[in-house]
């Protein structure tokens, strides 16, 4: 199913760069603003959908204001950036804008946590696109993609959300005396990740036997 997903979202953004980000002049150009525009609008929107779907399903399992055991959003993070680049990182910002506690003033812990929230999942596709066993993986096409690469993407990204965001949480005066809140992401950001990756290959095989 993520194949061909990636395959769907190729074709759709027509030509890129060798390794797979947007060049800037396709950024810049104005059928590619509207295009990028929406995929972005597409990832907040699914985020949006996740976090209420957990705070619904999964409320129990908060243990504080934006750290839950469970927190199905994070399967997105690796996701937007595999499938939309730079877009879907912008996505994952806005996403978190629209979900994030209102405040009566904005405050750097937020603009921080907004940020990180798409900034970490590009860093680390990025990175992995250095790493020579991933490099071919990668590729902009990602004919290779495999699922264990996903998953090594979205255990790199749980693990540096939750390290940002524990620091950038230690700057807030309402979280800074929550104990163990790192532990806690990183378990959240796990499970739900696992579990919506879970979720997601038993839909794509329903729907492979159901088209067969």
């Amino acid at each position: 199913m993520f194949r061909l997903l990636f395959v769907i979202i190729i074709k759709l953004h027509g030509d890129k760069g060798r390794n797979g980000t947007f060049n800037l002049i396709n950024l810049v150009m104005p059928q590619r603003i509207l295009l990028n525009s929406v995929y972005s609008m597409i990832v907040a929107l699914v985020w949006t959908a996740l976090f209420h779907l957990n705070d619904f399903f999964f409320n129990a399992a908060e243990v504080a204001p934006l750290v839950s055991l469970i927190f199905l959003p994070a399967v997105l993070r690796p996701v937007a950036v595999l499938l939309f680049g730079i877009p879907g990182a912008v996505g994952l910002m806005l996403g978190s804008a629209l979900t994030i506690p209102i405040t009566e003033t904005l405050n750097v812990s937020l603009v921080l946590t907004i940020l990180s929230n798409g900034l970490v999942a590009w860093v680390m596709l990025a990175f992995m696109r250095l790493m020579p066993t991933y490099r071919s993986e990668l590729t902009a096409d990602m004919s290779g993609l495999t699922l264990r690469t996903v998953i090594v993407l979205a255990s790199l990204t749980a693990l540096v959300s939750s390290l940002t965001n524990s620091f950038i949480f230690s700057l807030s005066p309402d979280l800074s005396e929550s104990p163990g809140l790192i532990l806690f992401m990183l378990v959240g950001d796990t499970i739900g990740t696992l579990l919506m990756l879970y979720l997601l290959s038993m839909f794509s095989q329903l729907v492979s036997k159901h088209f067969r």
